[in-house]
Parts: C-alpha cells; sequence; structure tokens
C-alpha cells in the first residue's frame, strides 16, 4: 500500500492466519505479500485514495481521505475504551474491510453513488465526533496497512463479542462464503470474558404478533424452535410448524440492537411474547473486539 507498513499485532496474526499483511517485517510469525503477487486493485493504491461518502443524516455526500475516514470508522465502530493494539487492528479491519468493498461489491455505488456511507447497515459505521488523539495515532500507526488473501484484498469482518469461539462465514455472512470461507472460520475466543455483562447471557422478550408477521401467517408459535445449528452452535434455521426462516433474517428483522446475535441457548413462546435466550454480541465472524482486548 502507499506508505511502509509498521509490523502486525498478534491479535491479527491469531485471527486472520491465512492472510498475508504488506509490509510485515517479522517473516518467522506470518507471511509477506510480495508485490508482484498482488492483484492490480491492490498494487494500484500506491497513494492515499480520496472516497466519496454517504452521509445519511444530511442525506448528503462528501469527499474524504481514506485514512481520514478510517478515522472515523475506528470511532464510531469500537471507540477508544480498548487497548492501543487493539485500535490498531481495528483499523487494519477497517481499511482492508473499506477496499475489498469498494472493489468487489461496487461500494455504495449502486444505492447512493459513494463509495462509502456512514449507515452501518449499508457499509460501516463512522462517527468523526468522536475521534480523539488515541484513535488518530492508531490509524496513523498502521497507515496503508491491509490485509490480503491470494493477493486479493480480504474480507476482514469483525463483531463485539463471542463465547469460546468465533463463527463460521455460513453462521454469520452465508452471502460472502464463496469468497471468504478459506479464511473466516472458527476460532477460539474469550470475548465474554471482557465485555459488558448484559452480553454474557441474556433474555430478549419479542412479543408474538411481531414474530408472526415476520415468519408468516403458517407460523405454529407453540412449536417455534431451533431447528438448525452451525459447526458453532450458532443458530442457522428457525422452525414455528411449517414455517421456516433462517436466523440471520430474523435476528435481521426483528433488529440487530435488540436481538444481540444468532447464539440462542433457547426460544420459546411465553404467554404474548417470544422469548430467546443466548449470548454474544454480533454476527461472530472474524476478529472479536472484546475477546481481542483480553489477548492485548
Amino acid at each position: 500500500m502507499y506508505r511502509k507498513n509498521q509490523k502486525m499485532i498478534a491479535v491479527l496474526l491469531l485471527l486472520f492466519f491465512a492472510l498475508g499483511i504488506g509490509g510485515c517485517q517479522d517473516k518467522a510469525r506470518r507471511p509477506i505479500a510480495d508485490k508482484n503477487e498482488l492483484a492490480p486493485e491492490v498494487v494500484k493504491y500506491d497513494k492515499e485514495p480520496t472516497i466519496s461518502l454517504y452521509r445519511k443524516k444530511a442525506d448528503s455526500k462528501e469527499d474524504i481521505k481514506l485514512e481520514k475516514y478510517i478515522q472515523g470508522v475506528v470511532a464510531a465502530e469500537i471507540g477508544d475504551k480498548f487497548p492501543a493494539e487493539v485500535l490498531k487492528a481495528q483499523a487494519v479491519l477497517a481499511r482492508t474491510m473499506t477496499l475489498a468493498l469498494m472493489e468487489y461489491q461496487g461500494g455504495t455505488q449502486g444505492k447512493h453513488g459513494t463509495d462509502a456511507s456512514d449507515d452501518h447497515t449499508e457499509f460501516q459505521a463512522y462517527n468523526p465526533d468522536r475521534v480523539n488523539d488515541k484513535i488518530v495515532r492508531a490509524v496513523e500507526d498502521t497507515r496503508g496497512q491491509v490485509l490480503t488473501y491470494e493477493g486479493k484484498f480480504a474480507y476482514t469482518f469483525f463483531h463485539a463479542a463471542s463465547h469460546k469461539s468465533t463463527a463460521s462465514i455460513e453462521e454469520g455472512f452465508p452471502k460472502f462464503k464463496e469468497y471468504a470461507a478459506a479464511y473466516i472460520v472458527p476460532v477460539k475466543t474469550d470475548g465474554l470474558k471482557a465485555a459488558p455483562e448484559k452480553y454474557t447471557n441474556w433474555t430478549v422478550k419479542v412479543p408474538a404478533v411481531e414474530i408472526k408477521k415476520i415468519m408468516g401467517d403458517n407460523a405454529e408459535l407453540a412449536k417455534i424452535k431451533i431447528s438448525e445449528k452451525g459447526p458453532t452452535g450458532r443458530a442457522l434455521t428457525i422452525t414455528a410448524g411449517p414455517a421456516k426462516i433462517s436466523a440471520l433474517t430474523l435476528r435481521e428483522k426483528v433488529g440487530f440492537d435488540k436481538l444481540y446475535s444468532t447464539m440462542f441457548s433457547s426460544i420459546k413462546l411465553e404467554g404474548d411474547n417470544v422469548v430467546f435466550k443466548g449470548n454474544g454480541w454480533g454476527h461472530g465472524c472474524g476478529m472479536d473486539q472484546w475477546g481481542a482486548s483480553v489477548m492485548a
């Protein structure tokens, strides 16, 4: 990338062991991406790019330097309360994911005519008002640093906290399975050891009428259950009699900020509510932010 990189930290080595990172100087600890082995879409970034960003609240567009944008993403996606090395890891992941989505998915060109959006449901969260010196330093210390797999930008997912293991790609982002299955794999983590207590074991009550609306009129909520789980125990499919829905779709429709993850321990109808019990926070793929804080 556009500046000689610094050493990468152990957090990324453990969570992205199959990837290469340009400029890493510790050859014994991880592979180094040779420029001749990098794809054209990676090599072309020999200078810091300016990207276009859609601002949802103002319904406007702006041009911004990539590193400045990454500062706002780190501020919004993780904040400044984590150790410096975790913030550096987050900066690398955010930078890589930005370029991967731009190069391979068209960014948000189809929706807004821009490279990126500050709406976290469309791209990545972004909040420049929360940027401070600690975040600026983390981004600057990893300036230009990206993760690659077989010479291409990797899809570098991240989430808040997982219990014992991160998720497989099919459990968290099945639509990216053909691209990222080789390196987004379950790894051991202690994310819940440090995460806020409310994500350790949670109970969420959702009105039965809401679940009925989501699953369809043929849903028999008295029979609602987890009918299929992935390799790490996360729910893949939920059934309610003849009605069937993917756990990811159900979580999305209920609300990501309400149904914290798909690591359900139980689902059952109780009175006028469907009660979900589970643990963790987020889709589970890639870097566990709280797990990284334990490692750091």
